[in-house]
């Protein structure tokens, strides 16, 4: 069994449909994967009316939330119990699209003035529910035949154009995943400076991101020792956006044994 639960579809910054996911999903062995769109749950009641039309596979609901602990970004993965997306995470996700809108287009703004580069803000804003860093990234190039890593540079924390997604804390974003009973995971803990981890795990996680594409040297056998450290679940994310940006969907996956605890809690039944 393959389980990836960490994917994000055109509700955010995807390129694929929850259709297309899906399908990628299916290609790539994948018998469980969840949809964790950027502050989104906008896809969550697509995605599982689509996935009823195949056999073998299935959707756990979920979001990804930015945050921030010392100039570092904290992104937590809130895994859905029962299937159903809590009301406090549909109000967050509504009262957070207008903010990345803007934030978008202010910082595209500011792309374009102090590097002189090409935006296109009416073919960004037709690109995502929610419009995250990875649409711009995709603007930036497009319209400035870049190649993503000749764009990346603008869209980091060390471009001057740079504006954080959220003023949330993670203090902030782990007391709206326990008001929505939601699973608490720490997200590419690997893109964090490692000074940090135990302090930001200190706030009270459930899980933790072992398995991701971008885990370098030890980085896996030190999150599986945080993971013991702190009574953690183990997760697995392929970031999946369906382009280069980010791996495929199956690239890190649990297996079933792996699953099982954080299956229990999410009140879902695993086959024999």
């Amino acid at each position: 069994m393959k389980v990836d639960l960490h994917n994000h579809t055109k509700y955010s910054d995807g390129v694929w449909t929850c259709k297309e996911l899906i399908e990628e999903a299916i290609k790539a062995n994948v018998d469980i994967f969840a949809i964790t769109d950027h502050d989104s749950v906008f896809g969550v009641e697509e995605i599982l009316e689509e996935v009823k039309n195949y056999n073998n596979i299935d959707v756990i609901p979920g979001v990804e939330i930015s945050t921030n602990y010392k100039g570092q970004s904290v992104h937590i993965v809130c895994l859905f119990k029962d299937k159903k997306v809590p009301k406090e995470m549909m109000e967050f996700s509504i009262q957070n699209k207008q903010k990345r809108i803007d934030r978008a287009i202010l910082m595209m703004n500011k792309i374009h003035e102090i590097y002189g580069l090409k935006v296109d803000i009416d073919e960004l804003l037709k690109t995502g529910k929610v419009i995250t860093r990875g649409n711009m990234l995709r603007n930036i190039a497009k319209c400035n035949n870049l190649s993503f890593e000749e764009a990346q540079f603008y869209i980091t924390q060390e471009s001057k154009a740079y504006i954080p997604a959220s003023k949330l804390t993670v203090q902030d974003g782990l007391d709206l995943a326990r008001s929505s009973n939601a699973i608490a995971i720490f997200a590419h803990p690997c893109l964090v400076k490692r000074e940090y981890l135990k302090e930001i795990l200190d706030f009270g996680f459930d899980g933790i991101e072992v398995y991701y594409p971008l885990n370098q040297n030890d980085d896996e056998e030190y999150m599986k020792s945080l993971a013991k450290e702190y009574n953690l679940f183990w997760s697995a994310g392929s970031d999946c956006h369906g382009d280069k940006t980010h791996a495929n969907i199956g690239t890190c996956c649990l297996t079933k044994e792996e699953f099982m605890p954080m299956a229990k809690v999410l009140n879902y039944e695993l086959e024999e």
